[in-house]
């Protein structure tokens, strides 16, 4: 099966951080893909404390984009 990455854009704010992981999430669900989400910079502190309140875990941090 292939993997798929899910991010936002770079410098990722709480919107684009929460969206990869929505995302990522309905694609597995709806239609069984691997779906990863990922990150293409830092977490910053709102975006920590969002998912810290909510019990999701961070994305992993991807530094390079090949396509």
């Amino acid at each position: 099966m292939t993997t798929v990455y899910v991010s936002g854009h770079r410098n990722p704010d709480t919107d684009s951080i929460c969206s990869a992981i929505a995302y990522a999430y309905l694609k597995r669900i709806s239609e069984g893909i691997n779906a990863i989400p990922v990150r293409l910079g830092p977490i910053n502190r709102e975006t920590k404390f969002v998912l810290d309140y909510f019990g999701v875990e961070e994305p992993i941090f991807i530094e390079n984009v090949y396509t």
